[in-house]
């Protein structure tokens, strides 16, 4: 009983207590904690949405750069691209004035240029406007002249001088590395015959060779190409035929001169032959004929103050040198033919042939 007592007491302790308290919270109000009143639910009820709904403002972010960040940001693009530009125009600028320079320094004058290619063309003689004999390549040698030469990768082109003629130094090569150079000797009965040896490593190249000797130069343009090339060059001088025959005869010899001599046979001459010359040259022959086993053919006297050409006789196999000598106004030749050929230079050409009587039957 006296649990439930003093339980009882405690109870009642705590009650009051709790009215105490809630009393002393709602001093100036009498509505007691946690009830609204009517007039609170009025107020609520007129209060604006905004009122009711208050948010804290967050600023907005901008859609849209300020126009003043817009114009620094703009400047600077531009400022770079004026940059790179002019650096640009500068780098051009000193590539031209370098271009222009060197150009100066290293081009011909358009003028000189045309005249020296002129003349380095009007001197060059080629394979078209040579003769062949067999396999040789024969060039009319003349002063200053440039003559051609075409090789290939793994052949050899033979140039061969004049009998007796020797190398007063080395060969000259424009390129010594790709283009290789040498010497040899033949025997030619009595006298020796100097064989210069050429040779490039690939097709493709150019140069030009100098070669010296106790009697010549000679200068050369050498082209390398795939698998044309001349097998043998060498060449005739009939510069010096004529000053053989002025020191053996310097005012000439007629052909009475020759008659007397016992040369030629009067009897047996035949002067059956036609010249037609491609033009009207110096040095075009007169008349020709033959005795039964020379033939002699008369040149006009105002060769002497021109180049004398070579001769040259044409066979199935084409052009063949053969041995003659000048005798005066004379080229001697020790055999018979049916058809010859005069060359002087590249493009000078006078043709011989030996005309046959018509025949009904045919030759």
């Amino acid at each position: 009983m006296v649990k439930i007592k003093y339980g009882i007491y405690i109870a009642l302790i705590g009650l009051l207590v709790t009215v105490s308290y809630a009393n002393t919270n709602s001093v100036d109000s009498s509505t007691p904690l946690g009830v609204v009143t009517k007039g609170e639910q009025r107020v609520a009820a007129e209060a604006s949405p905004a009122e009711q709904a208050i948010t804290p403002e967050v600023p907005g972010i901008p859609q849209e750069m300020p126009v003043e960040l817009l114009a620094e940001q703009s400047q600077e693009p531009e400022t770079a691209i004026h940059g790179v530009a002019a650096k640009s125009t500068a780098s051009k600028h000193r590539k031209k004035v370098k271009k222009n320079v060197s150009s100066g320094l290293f081009t011909m004058p358009s003028h000189d240029k045309r005249v020296v290619d002129t003349a380095i063309r009007e001197s060059t003689q080629r394979p078209a406007n040579s003769a062949n004999s067999e396999s040789k390549t024969v060039y009319s040698y003349t002063p200053d002249a440039i003559y051609t030469l075409y090789g290939a990768p793994g052949r050899v082109i033979d140039i061969q001088l004049q009998p007796g003629e020797k190398l007063s130094g080395p060969v000259i090569a424009g390129d010594t590395v790709r283009w290789v150079v040498g010497t040899t000797v033949s025997r030619n009965g009595a006298s020796t015959v100097t064989h210069v040896l050429v040779k490039p490593i690939q097709a493709g190249l150019e140069t030009n060779f100098i070669i010296t000797t106790d009697r010549h130069s000679y200068h050369l343009i050498a082209k390398s190409l795939n698998r044309n090339f001349l097998p043998t060059v060498s060449w005739t001088y009939p510069h010096e035929e004529m000053a053989k025959f002025d020191a053996y005869s310097p005012d000439g010899q007629s052909t009475n001169d020759m008659l007397a001599a016992g040369d030629i046979s009067p009897d047996r001459l035949n002067f059956k032959y036609k010249i037609k010359p491609e033009d009207d040259y110096a040095w075009t022959p007169i008349r020709v004929f033959d005795d039964g086993s020379k033939t002699y053919i008369q040149m006009s006297p105002d060769m002497k103050n021109t180049e004398a050409p070579a001769f040259f006789i044409k066979e199935k196999s084409g052009l063949n040198l053969v041995n003659y000598r000048v005798r005066g106004d004379y080229y001697v030749v020790d055999r018979l033919f049916e058809e010859g050929v005069f060359r002087c230079g590249k493009d000078d050409i006078v043709e011989i042939r030996k005309d046959r009587p018509w025949s009904f039957f045919g030759s």
